[in-house]
């Protein structure tokens, strides 16, 4: 079996990788899960812009603000006038943007569990289980979608993420939450190395955690903080669990595969996020694939490392650092700096520009005005002016 382009992975950033290509390119998708979309493994928290047009029936709900609660009681809460994010149901969400995909030409098959990437001289080829049979399919070009398992990156010999989150969440009817605003909770007893979460989603919330290097695992954080008073009394009536890679190499190219989402570490390193990267990773992976198999001599596959850099790989980066601050914070100081965070002329910035896809891009504009949070790493905060 052969194809121009093989797709490993039907997710958001996959499917809009094969929406494009097969504009003009025979392209294979191979999507290990017989439906797209599930299980769902996302809190699906994003930005308008990371909506398609033809996808914003999936949007069920749009945010405003954020209450972060510290470890030691006090919330810093955020208010824009107009929405910042909207809360998309996922399944529909993947269902939509696969089935585009499909629509456009792409060829499905569901179910494929890939057993191995291989990046030959002759070109790519992978190997999946379809329906009880081994199969080999070689291509010009595979894109790697594959999420954070990733076997297109280990083909690629790109080295592994730097950090890898491990979630858990719960959805709950029952909660009293006020639909505008999303609650972060901070702190090494509820969320070792990132934070929870309660995110309200039509006619549930949302509830769940990352953790990273912890002591426990994230059943064990969020069986605590489902016993609080908030969440106690709901109904539990779905589970998700899954990992998330964040900390961008070099590139995301090795020989003949190209690499887009959680399979290319592009979530970002402060909220976890990954379905605007992702998509606008794909859409720049397409764009530059298709100039290769049109004509390969003109186009290196390696410029879509420029590319996506130049989009939000610099954003990344300065988050990644903003992340190692964090990190260094214990309860005590991160309650510090929440404080800090409340001074009137820093709460205007953050309301008023706030972005969830870029937020590291305000860290200077805010140091400037709250100089004091510098005394929590210096060496890397200066880095980041």
């Amino acid at each position: 079996m052969r194809a121009q382009v093989i797709v490993v992975g039907g997710g958001p950033a996959g499917s809009t990788a094969a929406k494009l290509l097969a504009e003009r390119h025979e392209v294979l998708i191979l999507e290990e899960h017989t439906s797209p979309g599930q299980p769902m493994q996302c809190a699906g928290l994003v930005t308008e812009r990371g909506v398609p047009s033809f996808a914003r029936d999936s949007v069920i709900a749009r945010i405003r603000g954020a209450r972060l609660h510290s470890p030691l009681g006090f919330t810093l809460s955020l208010e824009a006038r107009a929405s910042r994010a909207c809360v998309i149901d996922r399944a529909r969400f993947d269902r939509v943007l696969f089935n585009a995909a499909v629509d456009e030409g792409a060829v499905p098959l569901l179910g494929a569990r890939v057993t191995s990437v291989l990046d030959r001289q002759s070109g790519p080829a992978v190997r999946a289980n379809h329906e009880g049979k081994l199969i080999e399919v070689l291509a010009s070009v595979v894109v790697g979608a594959d999420g954070y398992k990733s076997l297109s990156r280990r083909a690629a010999r790109l080295r592994p993420p730097r950090h890898m989150l491990t979630g858990l969440q719960v959805d709950l009817k029952g909660v009293d939450a006020d639909p505008d605003f999303v609650d972060l909770f901070f702190g090494s007893k509820i969320a070792p190395g990132f934070f929870a979460w309660a995110i309200p989603a039509g006619d549930h919330t949302r509830v769940g955690l990352c953790t990273w290097a912890s002591d426990h695992t994230p059943a064990v954080y969020l069986q605590k903080l489902l016993r609080g008073p908030e969440f106690a009394k709901c109904k539990r009536i779905s589970i998700a669990s899954g990992k998330i890679p964040v900390g961008t190499g070099r590139s995301a190219v090795g020989g003949n595969i190209m690499l887009v989402g959680d399979a290319a570490c592009h979530a970002k390193p402060l909220s976890g996020g990954g379905i605007y990267t992702g998509v606008t990773g794909a859409q720049l992976c397409a764009r530059v694939a298709d100039s290769y198999l049109e004509d390969p001599g003109s186009t290196p596959l390696s410029e879509y490392d420029a590319l996506w850099k130049d989009a939000f790989g610099r954003e990344l980066s300065r988050a990644f650092r903003v992340r190692k601050v964090f990190l260094a914070l214990n309860d005590k100081k991160l309650d510090k700096a929440l404080r800090m965070f409340n001074d009137p002329a820093v709460k205007e910035l953050l309301e008023g520009r706030g972005d969830i896809d870029y937020p590291a891009s305000l860290s200077k504009a805010v140091l400037k005005l709250a100089p004091k949070l510098a005394q929590f790493s210096p060496q890397v905060i200066e880095s980041l002016l």
